[in-house]
């Protein structure tokens, strides 16, 4: 038994057993070994015996090859799902949350792998294509390394992820394909013009069929599990101001997110830009400081990372969650504050080495600030001399490197320096 059948509109049937495309209908058990199919107007909602939601959206073909739920001890549990055609969205069930080594979604041209998940996949015969709404994905490409006859995710150096959080990105391999890539371009809901929307009932079906709120992002097979996040604490309310007192220039602060473990701000005040003296405090109740050379305005702290485990191989991005940046002209003292696009951080832990880069506007200019350089066992980012274009000092922290941040400083010719600092996660 796989569930239920608990939505179906237009064209739906299910196969069993090599017998003709049975009618779908409200209430229908689906079993292992069924295929279900729609036609062009055909939508079908399963419940999953383990309280996991599954929408299969139209001109679509799914196959259930396996699902063996252990309610007694859900990590025994073994899914194997083949998505022939088309797209579904899933909804991870308490036994593919529990078993995530035996967990397969195959398609013609890969292999997905979940991590406590919320997740779409379209594809076709050349291209598969997911993105993520919670938790985190691995996507390998079928061959020599990843045989469709296996079970759970394939890993090694061909796999790539793609974690919540970041709504315009999707995960996309081509048969032939060394690797899959991440795409950044549009709304990720709609992966292809091929693709078809959800329904509007989808969401609330969804969450009334697993009775649970999103998941907490997961990790990459090679790494460990981490503890959900708790919330962070209220601020407290600042006394009143004394009307006869100017008020001081306003302080950006950076806001953490909860169990943030990176905190930066500026110890140095630029033009009417005011300094951030709580990073003095942080440092006083033991946080570690992220030094930097030169004279630059930022400074960063890192809570005691005595549970750190770092991953032993893979590469993985990271995506930027705050940041700020400043074009400072020596001669004159003008501090421009600088947009930010195009942010990329990659860490390669299997040979302990970092990248990145991102584009700096300021004073109608666009430019291109870039740093390498390797990554230290404690977990430290520091860019390589005479190598990196900008000097990077940085950190990683949480339980399984989930977090990242760094200071960086750039001259871009004449009296001209950037100034930023950065705070990522994955």
């Amino acid at each position: 038994m796989v569930g239920n059948a608990v939505l179906v509109i237009g064209q739906a049937c299910a196969q069993r057993a090599q017998t003709f495309c049975n009618p779908l209908a409200k209430g229908t058990a689906i079993e292992q070994g069924d295929t279900v199919e729609t036609g062009k107007d055909g939508y079908v909602y399963i419940t999953t015996v383990d309280h996991g939601f599954i929408s299969v959206r139209p001109n679509s073909s799914l196959t259930f090859e396996r699902y063996e739920y252990d309610p007694a001890d859900p990590r025994k549990t073994v899914i194997k799902l083949s998505l022939i055609s088309g797209m579904v969205r899933e909804i991870s069930g308490t036994g593919a949350q529990a078993a995530r080594d035996h967990y397969r979604m195959n398609t013609p041209v890969a292999a997905l792998g979940v991590r406590g998940t919320d997740f779409t996949v379209f594809t076709d015969e050349n291209v598969t294509r997911a993105d993520v709404r919670s938790g985190g994905i691995v996507m390998t490409p079928l061959g020599a390394g990843c045989s469709a006859t296996g079970e759970g995710p394939c890993e090694g150096s061909a796999a790539a992820q793609l974690f919540a959080g970041k709504p315009n990105e999707w995960l996309q391999v081509y048969r032939g394909s060394a690797r899959p890539v991440v795409i950044d371009s549009g709304p990720s809901r709609v992966m292809s013009e091929q693709a078809v929307a959800e329904l509007k009932s989808e969401e609330s079906s969804a969450r009334a069929a697993t009775a649970q709120a999103p998941v907490s992002p997961g990790v990459a097979p090679t790494e460990l599990t981490f503890s959900p996040t708790t919330p962070a604490p209220a601020p407290t309310p600042a006394p009143a101001a004394d009307p006869a007192t100017p008020a001081a220039p306003a302080v950006p602060v950076v806001v953490p997110e909860p169990e943030a473990q990176i905190f930066w701000g500026r110890y140095k005040s630029l033009g009417s830009y005011g300094a951030d003296t709580t990073l003095t405090a942080l440092v006083q109740q033991g946080s570690e400081q992220v030094p930097l050379p030169g004279t630059g305005p930022f400074a960063m702290t890192r809570a005691p990372q005595t549970e750190m485990v770092m991953p032993t191989s893979g590469i993985l991005k990271f995506g930027l969650q705050a940041a700020q940046a400043f074009v400072v002209n020596a001669t004159t003292g003008a501090a421009t504050e600088s947009q930010i696009s195009n942010p990329l951080l990659s860490i390669d832990f299997g040979t302990h080495a970092f990248q990145t880069s991102m584009n700096l506007s300021a004073n109608g200019t666009n430019y291109a600030i870039s740093g390498s350089g390797s990554v230290t066992s404690d977990g430290k980012l520091v860019s390589e001399w005479g190598i990196s274009r900008a000097i990077v000092r940085g950190v990683l922290a949480g339980k399984n490197a989930t977090q990242a941040g760094y200071l960086f400083q750039q001259s871009l010719g004449g009296s001209s320096t950037a100034y930023g600092a950065t705070q990522w996660s994955r």
